[in-house]
């Protein structure tokens, strides 16, 4: 029992009370629940997976210690289901689902250490209603995974740090916490900084346990690094050049908006909290409206409420200042693992909060409303980005057809090669990598035309097995990897296509330009091996 930690509920509740707290043995099979009612609606209405989906579905299919743009844990988590069931854009919306509702079970375990397990089963309900963690987080990127060992740092973090002390083991879960999210994003420095920045405004580094474990856990974490901070000596011409460029310096502070872009970044994040906040004030009415005599649980430690205030609002704050101060370009999205302990933190400080008494009426109507929003918001948004958009005629990422492209490239190989196989896409991520998701599972990417991005293939390929270079000119699609313009100068056959997309005209039809190139032995000879010879 830590210090200022809740005491066993029943020990100052009336028995009736105790016996109407959640049922904790639900809450995996809810958990779960939650992946399927997010992940399938994606499936059923056949939804074109984003950008960062196709991207992780071919990075999964060669183990690297990492790649051009980021560190290779969520490829490496995606490698076994992808070697199991294959290049299946589902496995990503699963994954991605999971990754945030993994993390919000570890919150869950970490609220249960301060509060009441009818004060933690509110937090977790709250958690869910973070935009970030489960409906945004069908989006599989490397900001979706690092939702998972970020909630775990947090809470061993405030293991190690606690007035009571940590467990023997509490060094070696932080340092493995905080590889795996640097294995999954640079970004986490944000964080651990705001951790340390906790640690030096609390003064604990005075406590000798408490430096020795931060040590061991630090000295641990660069242990299972090496290997990855090696690669990225070798390869730091494209990781880090991807990174400064992400955040290179703007000119203005609006870019042409009437707000500044920090302030525009956190009315993003306030929307994307407004489920959650606006569940508080439902609770906070009822409450108000049902208030009942009798014992009241007590309030979290105040160290531990200090703790997640730092946790919650830290990371947003320190990002933001920097972004004044530095003029460095800030995306809403990046975000996305910064308010982890949200839910915890709203549950833990709210004085008028007393869940434990609240009745089994209360809880079924609390729990009803939040599956009906999910469930809701789930089909709703799979339906408005793809269906309902191409009805709409709003030409989305979402309703890209990509079946039909697919039958339209693949006649055309076979018009000019005849019953050759096609083995080779070239192109960019997301529209040469949609297309071929809908293609016989040999088909290859060569990302962007370069062999730097696409490590799974041998140096050489395009030279030696020939391919189809695909380009999307579409107007605010277009394909724009630089390598792709002149390579599709030097193909040896080349054309158009233009298909519907979402209605008429070149702003909503696919618009897109074809290329092949031949192996090199069959070059000589391009209007015979094109089929355009006698």
């Amino acid at each position: 029992m830590t210090s200022g930690s809740t005491p066993v509920p029943g020990r100052f509740l009336p028995a009736a009370a105790a016996a109407r707290e959640p049922i904790e043995r639900w809450v995996p099979a809810l958990l779960v629940a939650l992946v399927l009612a997010w992940a399938w609606p994606m499936v059923a209405l056949d939804v074109t997976p984003p950008w960062d989906n196709v991207e992780e579905l071919f990075w999964s299919g060669s183990l690297q210690w990492g790649y051009y743009k980021h560190p290779p844990l969520p490829s490496w988590l995606l490698s076994l289901p992808l070697a199991l069931f294959g290049r299946q854009p589902w496995l990503t919306y699963v994954a991605g689902v999971g990754c945030g509702v993994g993390a919000l079970y570890l919150l869950w375990r970490w609220s249960r250490e301060m509060m009441t397990p009818a004060r933690a089963a509110f937090a977790l309900l709250l958690g869910t209603l973070v935009t970030y963690h489960v409906q945004r987080a069908v989006v599989y990127n490397h900001n979706t995974v690092q939702l998972l060992p970020l909630a775990g740092y947090w809470w061993m973090l405030w293991r190690v740090l606690r007035p009571a002390g940590s467990g023997r083991a509490d060094w070696v879960w932080l340092g493995l916490f905080a590889a795996l999210s640097v294995l999954t994003k640079y970004s986490a420095a944000v964080q651990f900084a705001v951790g340390l920045g906790f640690v030096v405004r609390q003064g604990l580094w005075r406590d000798a346990r408490v430096r020795r474990d931060l040590l061991l856990a630090t000295g641990l974490a660069l242990l299972l690094l090496s290997p990855h901070l090696w690669w990225v000596l070798q390869h730091g011409d494209t990781t880090v050049a991807y990174a400064r460029h992400s955040v290179h310096a703007v000119h203005g502070p609006g870019g042409g908006h009437l707000l500044p872009r920090p302030l525009r970044v956190l009315l993003v994040q306030l929307a994307r909290l407004s489920p959650m906040l606006l569940f508080v004030g439902w609770a906070w009415i009822a409450q108000r409206r049902e208030a009942a005599a009798g014992p009241t649980a007590p309030m979290p430690a105040a160290f531990d409420r200090r703790f997640l205030a730092w946790a919650t609002l830290g990371p947003t704050a320190l990002v933001l200042a920097a972004s004044v101060l530095l003029h460095s370009r800030l995306v809403p999205a990046w975000l996305t693992t910064f308010f982890l302990p949200a839910g915890v933190w709203v549950a833990a400080a709210l004085p008028w909060l007393d869940a434990e008494r609240w009745s089994r009426r209360r809880w079924s109507a609390m729990l009803a409303v939040a599956a009906l929003l999910h469930v809701t918001a789930a089909w709703a948004c799979a339906w408005v980005d793809g269906v309902g958009s191409t009805r709409l005629g709003h030409v989305t990422r979402a309703n890209l057809p990509t079946q039909r492209i697919a039958d339209a490239v693949e006649a055309t190989w076979r018009a000019h090669r005849g019953e050759r196989p096609l083995r080779l896409l070239v192109g960019d991520t997301w529209f040469a990598g949609a297309i071929a998701l809908r293609m016989d599972p040999g088909v290859r990417l060569l990302i962007d035309g370069d062999e730097r991005t696409s490590p799974w293939l041998a140096p050489g390929t395009l030279a030696r097995e020939g391919g189809m270079v695909l380009m999307l000119d579409t107007p605010a699609f277009r394909s724009e990897g630089p390598p792709l313009q002149p390579l599709m100068q030097t193909v040896d056959c080349g054309g158009a296509i233009e298909l519907p997309w979402a209605g008429e005209g070149p702003e909503r039809s696919v618009r897109m330009r074809w290329g092949i190139v031949l192996p090199d032995d069959e070059r000589a000879a391009p209007d015979i091996a094109c089929g355009r010879g006698p």
